[in-house]
């Protein structure tokens, strides 16, 4: 485990902030804060999800059976992200909109608890990278105990191993959003086709992996790894199968692999021109 100085500075900044609740996703790093919340405070953490187009069925289960085996009271709200116009149309700062819309929702549930503090699983890690979520946060005064500390992503999954929780090794997952580039509509068919299509990926046995949906052609992106188990007739022809039955007319493998918000790429490239 982190040296126990590290540990314990973690669960002080966790003690200042009650009476609070924690925005779970059911990903390790809201799990583990969750986790330690419940040590750090003197009455059990709330479990604040919001459910939406924009996960897949498996993780919407998921973080409902992995609340209840924490023991902890989970409150489930319903987000309505692709009904925003400025969330919709899909702009680079998308993940903004949807942010600042989720808070709004909630915010009124916690003043009338009397709930001071929303807590969040951002980590150091996440600082380094386009995220634009991040300003609605700011704005929102929601507070990441584990960015704050310097907490990694490596140093989370040691931890939450060391602490037995089921889900320390599980894939790191975007919203099924950032599968669809800028400035294309999101729209809960194309949510749902991009879902399906992961969902049959996930059938041979790939447990990272992204589709990335351009129109009619479905860019896959595994981890470099199982790029031969791509190339296997049988597992190619059961995924062209399942894609083109999806509406998909043309498919590709990307070379370079999985890696996260490839969709950023373009961004970068032309902020650096």
């Amino acid at each position: 485990m982190l040296p126990a100085p590290r540990l314990k500075a973690l669960l002080n900044a966790l003690q200042a902030r009650q009476p609070g609740a924690v925005l779970f996703s059911g990903g390790v790093d809201s799990t583990l804060l969750l986790a330690l919340a419940q040590k750090a405070w003197e009455r059990p953490p709330l479990a604040i999800s919001i459910l939406s187009p924009l996960m897949t069925p498996e993780e919407k289960t998921g973080l409902r059976a992995l609340a209840g085996l924490l023991g902890v009271p989970l409150k489930i709200f319903y987000g309505r992200e692709t009904g925003l116009p400025a969330f919709r149309q899909n702009p680079p700062d998308r993940c903004y909109h949807c942010k600042k819309n989720r808070y709004q929702l909630v915010r009124p549930f916690l003043e009338k608890k009397g709930i001071r503090f929303l807590l969040d699983g951002t980590n150091a890690d996440d600082l380094h990278d386009y995220r634009p979520g991040l300003k609605a946060n700011r704005e929102a005064g929601i507070i990441s105990p584990l960015a704050e500390l310097g907490w990694t992503k490596t140093e989370i999954r040691k931890t939450a191993r060391r602490l037995g929780l089921p889900n320390w090794d599980r894939p790191a997952a975007a919203c099924l959003a950032s599968r669809i580039p800028y400035g294309d509509p999101v729209t809960p068919a194309l949510l749902k086709r991009i879902a399906a299509g992961e969902e049959a990926l996930h059938k041979m046995g790939l447990r990272e992996c992204r589709l990335r949906s351009h129109g009619t052609l479905a860019r896959v992106e595994v981890r470099p790894e199982d790029l031969e188990r791509m190339l296997d007739k049988k597992n190619r022809a059961a995924l062209v199968r399942a894609l083109k039955k999806l509406g998909y007319r043309y498919l590709t493998l990307d070379l370079e692999g999985l890696r996260s918000g490839s969709l950023n790429e373009g961004l970068l490239r032309a902020s650096q021109t």
